[in-house]
């Protein structure tokens, strides 16, 4: 699961722990190589009874994992990986307002679509897995956010996400 922040992943680990039955691990700021390997195999080790992994989008696993095979049945994206506007933002905006009057999208809408697409491809490795992808936050659906995506992504909008579920990994 990935959150725009750690305090975002903190404060819902505080309320799932006591309802998730799967173990849960926690991606730290600062984790070094081997800390993160041993998080992964430690992932890996609880394949066939499945755990839970809290991340934050532009972290380390967000973008940086590669788990092929069928280690991966699920990633869920809470929220929008949107960054605060610095200087550099705030100029890249200007920029392609200037050029096209498009500086929102280019410059800050496309970074936080193109992290969660990131997240996203944690689940698909390659041509034989098979896995779902959440995206829990209204605004995916809005047309300047969901216009974003491939148009060949099979992407349902539903407030029953596990009715959905269970018919994915039934049929």
């Amino acid at each position: 699961i990935f959150f725009p922040s750690y305090r975002f992943r903190d404060d819902v680990y505080v309320y799932l722990r006591s309802l998730c039955e799967k173990t849960t691990l926690l991606e730290e700021p600062g984790l070094t190589k081997q800390d993160k390997a041993e998080i992964i195999d430690s992932f890996k080790s609880f394949k066939d009874v499945g755990a839970v992994l809290l991340s934050v989008s532009a972290g380390s696993f967000g973008e940086g994992i590669d788990l092929v095979g069928d280690f991966l049945k699920s990633v869920v994206v809470v929220g929008l990986p949107l960054t605060k506007p610095d200087l550099e933002t705030e100029e890249l905006i200007k920029y392609y307002n200037e050029k096209n009057g498009k500086g929102w999208d280019y410059g800050y809408i496309m970074p936080a679509i193109i992290t969660t697409m990131q997240n996203a491809g944690r689940c698909i490795r390659s041509a034989t897995d098979k896995g779902i992808i959440v995206f829990m936050d209204e605004r995916y659906v809005w047309p300047s956010y969901f216009n974003c995506f491939p148009k060949d992504w099979n992407m349902e909008v539903t407030l029953n996400v596990k009715k959905e579920i269970d018919k994915f990994y039934n049929q």
